[in-house]
């Protein structure tokens, strides 16, 4: 069983969002995060202390657009795309802390909507389902920003792949 923390909901509501997890992608792609959908220019937050550790700019037959994964200390990342733009002194190799703005709702990549394209990676490894952690913090009905002393929101998830069975 995996746990992830977060102590800030991804986005400023109104909002609303849906289990898409895998769902079929052009090419032949499956779905590995949550869409968020807001308006443009709505706020984006950073869910825990960390490190931007990789920057992407929107650019012709750009996937996800502008787009910044936030990483933390124990190697977890999340994945933010779609964004209009970044915030303020955000960049790569930007330190931040959980309810700081990162960027803004937007439309970039590929999308045909303006949304955030969420996705959670338990210690740097595959994409693992982040409906449930969207789920349990869900602030889309929150148009107050969030204080940077957010308490935190622990959620146990299933395991990406089967345990391997003991050896007999």
């Amino acid at each position: 069983m995996t746990t992830v923390s977060i102590g800030v909901f991804p986005v400023l509501g109104p909002c609303w969002f849906s289990d898409t997890w895998m769902s079929p992608r052009a090419g032949g792609r499956r779905h590995e995060g949550v869409d968020i959908i807001a308006r443009t220019g709505q706020p984006l937050y950073a869910v825990v202390d960390g490190t931007i550790t990789r920057q992407f700019f929107d650019r012709p037959g750009s996937l996800g657009g502008n787009a910044l994964r936030l990483t933390a200390a124990d190697g977890t990342y999340f994945h933010y795309a779609h964004l209009s733009t970044f915030a303020e002194g955000i960049g790569l190799d930007s330190k931040v802390v959980a309810g700081q703005v990162i960027g803004y709702v937007g439309n970039t990549g590929s999308s045909s909507a303006p949304h955030l394209h969420f996705e959670y990676h338990p210690g740097g490894g595959p994409a693992v389902n982040p409906f449930p952690i969207v789920k349990a913090v869900d602030g889309c009905r929150s148009t107050t920003p969030p204080t940077t002393a957010a308490p935190t929101t622990t959620v146990a998830l299933g395991e990406s792949t089967p345990p391997t069975p003991p050896a007999a």
